[in-house]
């Protein structure tokens, strides 16, 4: 069982899964206010109770990664909290998640996520609104963010 986790200004995206095209959960957690404390023990609970065999990770330090300073150390810590219950744990950048998408003619997050509805119909309700550059970005989009990194680390491990 995979489980991916997708850090973000608000808390995290996540999905579970069993296989490249078999969905088990997924979803959105904000924390408010936001502190890594708080997000890193909501990680810790969905780790005790999902038991996946792997954890995929967002590498923060990708070339064109605009990734803020406090989702850095949040992922460091949840990194040390993997090694310390002998977890294994995958990092993909942003760029690996592109070149995977790359493939389909998707290379915006719209545009993958819009290529994941196409596979992932039970996302469907979740599906984000094209951003704008005067609005931002889409709750939901972390979902689709999430499952882009979880199908990366399946499409190079196959």
């Amino acid at each position: 069982m995979v489980y991916a986790l997708y850090p973000n200004a608000n808390g995290f995206g996540f999905v579970y899964m069993e296989s490249a095209l078999k969905l088990l959960d997924y979803g959105v957690v904000r924390i408010s206010p936001i502190s890594n404390r708080k997000v890193l023990g909501k990680i810790k609970q969905a780790l005790d109770y999902f038991r996946p065999s792997v954890v995929i990770l967002l590498d923060p330090e990708g070339k064109s990664s605009r990734t803020g300073n406090r989702v850095k150390a949040l992922i460091k810590k949840i990194v040390i909290h993997a090694v310390e219950i002998n977890l294994p744990l995958f990092q993909y950048s942003r760029d690996q998640i592109r070149n995977v998408f790359i493939q389909f003619g998707a290379t915006t997050k719209y545009d993958i996520s819009q290529v994941l509805l196409r596979e992932f119909t039970e996302l469907e309700t979740k599906s984000p609104k094209k951003r704008k550059l005067w609005t931002s970005e889409d709750r939901n989009m972390a979902i689709f963010d999430t499952l882009s990194l979880a199908l990366t680390w399946f499409y190079l491990n196959d």
